[in-house]
């Protein structure tokens, strides 16, 4: 759909757009008018959340949205009902003491029936009540809800006050602004004060109890962690001297240091052992060379074994000092060239002869270090089975222990916590809880503020201005029904062969209207669009050839009656001879309209018997000269169904000897079939849609059977165009 069609639908309704505006700016001007006028006050306070003395002194980094957030609760904190509660009492014990009221009441509020048994002296007593406690009236209360009740004789009520201030954070600053809009510029200076006063009492004395609150609940969360860190300490100390050790590591570890020294011992024990038993098995094998009578020699055995014990000694002396005492590695040397030198000897037989009893002494006491010996190794194995078991339980003692102390150190830690938290907290009590101050006071107004009425009325004219634009062109959007030629050809792919335009039809008869001459009269005037173009539909049927047509449509009232008339008249206005025959049975709108007689259903006339003498017999002529009509009585039939045999649409070639043209109607297309019959009978046949139509899919159907008629089918006529339409 294209602009210009837009701005013709804005154009056509431009007296209904222009009357919108001028009552939408008449109605800004009517409100502005009766509009008190209002004095303003400001006052400014500055919070301190984004200042760098604060946050230093806080030992704070400086949070964008943290400060934004506080900002939202200092604003909200003022607009809530206790702030404003604080206020309008304060407000209230102002004008019932004060000699000069702000509030002046009108005669009706004077005799308000809450004003009037109301006690002023009991209403401040209450108020001033309120305010030092910090409390609000409560509705629950019936003395404080008739207090609420004068207060809005006053217009001292929650609302109303709310409805006269503003507090609002000034833009990217450290500042908030507190406006007030009242009828006395007094008021509004002692209410902006007064609001920023009550708010600083109400906000310090909540940070004050939460203050104290957080010290208390600290002292006693530090108590209850030091009595639990108490209790496992005790724990701790009953288990270790319970066990009898108060250090378990250390038992632990000293335990180990002697199993080692006695298994050090067992091994040497164990080598000395085998000396023995080697020194027993030498003198046994000399007492058998005794007995033997061969003579036996002494050795050095005893030198041997004593030069092999040294030189252990002096190497885990060697090796316990790191290995680094020349001293003891060159005696170590010395003991050893000893020893080789011993062992060289007692491989000799060398030495005296032993008698028996001297081999019989040392049997025996060689026997006797052997034993003591096997005895020495079986008591300190003993020992360290002893130690090892011992060293076991000390391994749960030391889980146990271990456990204890972690729960001790867990209870100590959380205990430390909360010591900084309460020191914290006690130091924040000496802190400033806050950095406001009031930068400026509110002062009284001189002048009021400006109605803005020019400003109102303007954008109120513009608002409904768009309005009714955007209202128009949705409507003209949104509807689809075929209002100008153009959105005809784009909807349909019939051709389109007239254009009819809308006309008024009460005034005047259509016959008066296709007479009237152009300049009688200017309402005259614009009836001459409508016989141009009925001028061009009959240029269009007389240059086509034909003489039989069939008007139809898809739908019903689509204005083909009208139109056949039309056509009939503007053809005999060019001195044609014009037949009228309505077929269109369900809807003889044709036959009433021109009281035509009913004769078309009981004409029958063989074909040798007929003339044109028994058709004049049928028709019904009028005054008019050149327009013939055969009316029907009409029905729910078909001219198949209610025509007889040799019917008149059979003798239509021989009417046009007689008539230059014969016009027939036909019933609409959706709902019926008579025109799909009629076509049969016609040459030409005109389909007729009103710009009303909203093309629909059995529209389509119907347009698809007229393009089936071929060359018969001469086109649609758009009927009931409005004139802005037109050429669109």
């Amino acid at each position: 759909m294209d602009i210009v069609y837009f701005i013709k639908a804005l154009l056509k309704k431009k007296w209904w757009i222009l009357f919108s505006t001028i009552a939408a700016v008449a109605a800004a001007f009517a409100f502005t008018i009766g509009k008190p006028k209002l004095y303003a006050s400001t006052a400014q306070m500055a919070t301190g959340f984004t200042t760098n003395e604060q946050i230093k002194l806080r030992d704070e980094n400086l949070n964008l949205f943290e400060a934004d957030v506080k900002f939202d609760n200092v604003i909200e904190t003022m607009n809530s009902p206790l702030v404003i509660g604080l206020l309008a009492c304060d407000l209230m014990v102002h004008d019932l003491t004060s000699n000069k009221p702000f509030r002046n009441l009108s005669e009706k509020d004077l005799k308000d029936p809450h004003y009037t048994s109301a006690n002023k002296e009991e209403i401040v007593r209450i108020c001033r009540q309120k305010i030092d406690s910090l409390q609000i009236l409560s509705s629950s209360q019936p003395e404080e809800r008739k207090i609420l009740e004068f207060m809005k004789i006053y217009r001292y009520d929650f609302e109303s006050i709310r409805k006269m201030l503003y507090a609002t954070r000034l833009s990217r600053t450290d500042y908030i602004n507190i406006i007030c809009y009242s009828d006395n510029p007094e008021l509004s200076a002692y209410t902006v004060n007064t609001l920023y006063k009550e708010f600083i009492r109400f906000y310090r004395s909540s940070r004050s109890e939460r203050s104290v609150e957080n010290v208390e609940t600290f002292e006693a969360l530090v108590n209850q962690k030091k009595q639990e860190l108490d209790q496992k300490v005790e724990a701790l100390r009953g288990y270790k001297t319970q066990q009898g050790v108060l250090n378990v590591e250390t038992a632990s570890g000293n335990e180990w240091d002697l199993i080692k020294q006695f298994e050090k011992s067992v091994s040497d024990e164990r080598a000395n052992y085998n000396n023995l038993q080697a020194s027993l098995s030498n003198v046994n094998a000399q007492l058998a060379q005794a007995s033997s009578g061969k003579p036996t020699y002494s050795n050095s055995n005893g030198e041997i074994v004593s030069l092999r014990k040294q030189i252990n000694d002096l190497n885990d002396q060697y090796v316990n000092s790191g290995s680094t005492d020349n001293a003891l590695a060159e005696k170590i040397k010395t003991q050893r060239a000893k020893l080789q030198k011993a062992l060289l000897d007692a491989s000799a037989t060398t030495g005296k002869v032993s008698t028996r009893e001297e081999l019989i002494q040392s049997r025996d006491a060689l026997e006797a270090q052997v034993s003591a010996s096997r005895l020495n190794i079986s008591t300190l194995e003993g020992k360290i089975r002893n130690l090892r078991s011992s060293v076991g339980s000390y391994a749960n003692k030391e889980a146990t222990v271990t456990s204890l102390q972690q729960e001790v150190e867990l209870a100590q830690d959380e205990y430390n916590k909360l010591k900084e938290k309460l020191g914290s907290a006690l130091d924040n009590r000496n802190v400033p809880q806050d950095n406001f101050r009031q930068t400026l006071k509110g002062q009284p107004a001189f002048t009021p503020e400006s109605s803005k009425r020019l400003i109102i009325m303007g954008m109120s004219g513009m608002a409904v201005f768009m309005i009714s634009c955007i209202g128009i062109l949705f409507h003209e959007f949104m509807d689809n029904s075929l209002k100008s030629p153009s959105v005809f050809n784009r909807s349909s792919n019939l051709k389109l062969i007239a254009t009819i335009n809308h006309t008024n039809l009460q005034r005047y008869k259509l016959l008066q209207i296709l007479q009237r001459k152009t300049d009688e009269a200017q309402w005259l005037k614009r009836q001459n669009v409508f016989r141009e173009l009925l001028r061009k539909l009959r240029y269009e049927l007389e240059s086509s050839g034909k003489k039989i047509f069939l008007f139809t449509s898809t739908e019903p009232q689509q204005g083909k009656t009208t139109l056949l008339q039309a056509v009939a008249y503007s053809l005999s206005l060019s001195n044609k001879k014009v037949l009228i025959i309505d077929t269109n049975f369900c809807n003889n709108d044709v036959s009433v309209q021109m009281e035509a007689k009913p004769t078309l259903e009981h004409f029958s006339v063989p074909p040798e018997e007929f003339s044109i003498e028994k058709v004049k017999e049928i028709v019904t002529t009028y005054e008019t000269p050149g327009i013939e009509i055969i009316g029907c009585k009409g029905g729910d039939y078909t001219p198949s169904e209610i025509l007889p045999p040799n019917h008149l649409l059979n003798y239509l070639p021989e009417l046009k000897k007689h008539y230059d043209y014969i016009l027939m109607e036909g019933a609409p297309l959706n709902d019926f079939t008579d025109s799909r019959e009629l076509a049969a009978y016609a040459e030409g046949v005109v389909a007729i849609f009103s710009s009303h139509l909203k093309i629909k899919q059995i529209d389509r159907e119907s347009s698809e059977f007229l393009e089936s008629l071929g060359d018969k089918f001469l086109g649609v006529v758009l009927n009931n165009v409005k004139e802005d339409f037109i050429e669109l």
